[in-house]
């Protein structure tokens, strides 16, 4: 199928977040069709009822990865566009279970699944769906001070009433989100790890330019 692009998410990840179109990785979505047109192919459903509880979701092809931008060579980077995704519904809560089914044979015996948007930021927001990764115990836990800001914000009328106009379909990972799927360390109110990712993001000088 020919997908769509959602250009409000786009432009929100371009000017506000400041990401590179390489790193556009989605992580929320308003609903299944949002999924369908926007993100890739629906090639399982798990949970009973409507709407769905738990989808794997085969991506789209992702923009080519840009190698000026330091954070490619990390191995965990690949996670971004990994080729095949769960996406799992915001008050879906046995989904470590489907994950198992999702992926027989990845160990995350050690791991915590990660929700990419808050469940409470993605209701505030309007989108059902969001991505769901492993991450170990330590990088999940340090997300709380950054998710529970974003809780503060996203419940603000102002906010609430600006996220409705703007009428995203889905939504792109910001850099904290980005770290968090990197399963990097996101600190309390510290912007030492905030900084170093973003040196992750910043395009190294063009050879010709240092010499």
């Amino acid at each position: 199928m020919e997908y769509k692009i959602d250009h409000v998410a786009k432009e929100l990840a371009l000017r506000a977040y400041v990401v590179p179109e390489c790193l556009h990785v989605p992580i929320a979505a308003v609903d299944v069709d949002a999924i369908r047109n926007y993100v890739g192919d629906i090639q399982q459903e798990f949970g009973r009822g409507s709407p769905p509880k738990a989808l794997v979701v085969r991506m789209k092809n992702p923009p080519p990865a840009d190698m000026r931008f330091p954070v490619w060579d990390l191995e965990a980077s690949k996670i971004f566009h990994q080729p095949v995704q769960l996406w799992v519904h915001r008050e879906y809560t046995r989904y470590r279970q489907a994950y198992r089914k999702a992926f027989p044979l990845e160990d995350i015996g050690d791991k915590t699944l990660s929700h990419a948007m808050n469940r409470r930021v993605a209701a505030l927001k309007g989108f059902q769906y969001t991505r769901l990764t492993p991450t170990s115990r330590s990088a999940n836990s340090s997300s709380a001070f950054s998710e529970g800001w974003a809780v503060d914000l996203h419940s603000t009328p102002a906010q609430m009433a600006a996220n409705r106009r703007r009428g995203a379909f889905i939504q792109y990972a910001d850099l904290t989100d980005l770290m968090l799927l990197l399963d990097m360390k996101l600190g309390g109110g510290v912007m030492d790890a905030v900084n170093m990712a973003q040196k992750l993001i910043d395009p190294r000088p063009s050879p010709a330019l240092s010499q």
